[in-house]
């Protein structure tokens, strides 16, 4: 998929789920629970045990969900999760060193920013995206005053977040958010395999950040 394409879905979607598990044997599940509530997109983190040996199989699994790369700190790790397939990849931190490997080939990249100097450095870096984090130690309106003087950044917020927190994001200016285990993939319904909560609690995000429904 392309790097523009990868773009305007997260744009359209507004929220990527982001997947952090260890409970390896219940991904399927989870992506068919993604699917059922309407989801089009997902990132796997790279702290899931041996997601790289899997990527290709996901992919192929489920053709219809374009999927992402996350946690992503070496060269290597972006290089062998875009030969299994992946849609986008997103790092935790300001990596230059992703770059060219993402950009080599056509990749939609995410680097990290905190600082008004981090986000802009990430956005002359080429990313595509930044991503805001952790954003849960800031307040929403940190977005607005970054974007007065830096209207040109498209900024990502993931990290903590809540639906209230999303949704104010969102109304300061970010293009989409980026919710996992606070909201999402809860460990509890992972562990006690409630895939229909699960698929529950994605429709509501998915509906409350697109309609912007506090």
């Amino acid at each position: 998929m392309k790097s523009s394409d990868v773009k305007k879905l997260i744009k359209e979607e507004r929220l990527v789920p982001i997947l952090r598990t260890h409970n390896v044997e219940c991904i399927e599940e989870i992506l068919k629970a993604t699917i059922d509530a309407g989801g089009r997109i997902i990132e796997f983190t790279m702290t899931i045990p041996n997601i790289l040996d899997k990527i290709d199989y996901y992919k192929n699994k489920f053709p219809e969900l374009t999927i992402g790369l996350g946690t992503v700190y070496e060269p290597e790790e972006a290089k062998k999760g875009i030969e299994r397939g992946v849609d986008f990849i997103v790092t935790p931190i300001l990596n230059h060193s992703i770059v060219d490997v993402a950009k080599s080939k056509e990749k939609l990249l995410i680097l990290s920013g905190f600082t008004p100097t981090e986000i802009y450095n990430a956005y002359k870096m080429g990313s595509d995206l930044i991503k805001l984090f952790p954003a849960s130690e800031v307040n929403p309106t940190f977005l607005r005053e970054i974007l007065n003087p830096m209207p040109f950044v498209e900024i990502f917020p993931t990290g903590g977040l809540n639906l209230i927190s999303a949704i104010q994001f969102i109304s300061y200016g970010a293009v989409a958010v980026g919710m996992g285990a606070s909201t999402i993939f809860k460990k509890d319904l992972i562990e006690k395999k409630n895939y229909k909560e699960i698929s529950y609690h994605l429709w509501n995000a998915r509906r409350r950040i697109q309609n912007m429904v506090i």
